[in-house]
């Protein structure tokens, strides 16, 4: 009697992970798609219209076009080589592809200062699309 309700708990037990697991398994590949591209709310979103290079590190200007989804309407970013760049197919590209133009969005450490002009250090930097 005790060995056939453990061979039923076993087989219920089985079951319960089988059917969690083809569940988790569609859902984690959607994730994983969205994984790599920019969240709706940034702290800047917009194009590139200036691009300073010096001993390693990049200075960009972004403006925005948009007011949703972003908190600045001008940021200053700083870009430094430790900064996670992401390209427009998900995978991490270097600081010296950037490019006046790139519509990017980017996420600020401490969020950034300033109200209408952000001011602050790249955190992790989104190129959504090319020139």
């Amino acid at each position: 009697m005790i060995k056939q309700i453990l061979v039923f708990c076993f087989l219920l037990l089985l079951i319960g992970i089988t059917a969690c697991k083809t569940s988790n398994t569609s859902t984690n590949s959607t994730n994983t798609a969205n994984r790599n591209l920019a969240p709706q709310n940034v702290d800047i979103r917009g194009s590139i219209s200036t691009r300073h290079y010096e001993q390693g590190q990049v200075m960009i200007e972004v403006e925005s076009f948009t007011a949703q989804g972003t908190r600045y309407n001008r940021a200053y970013v700083l870009v430094l080589p430790t900064t996670q760049i992401v390209g427009p197919d998900g995978q991490s590209i270097s600081l010296s592809e950037l490019q006046q133009g790139q519509m990017v969005a980017a996420f600020l450490r401490g969020g950034g200062k300033g109200n209408l002009v952000g001011l602050g250090v790249a955190r992790k930097l989104w190129v959504e699309a090319g020139i």
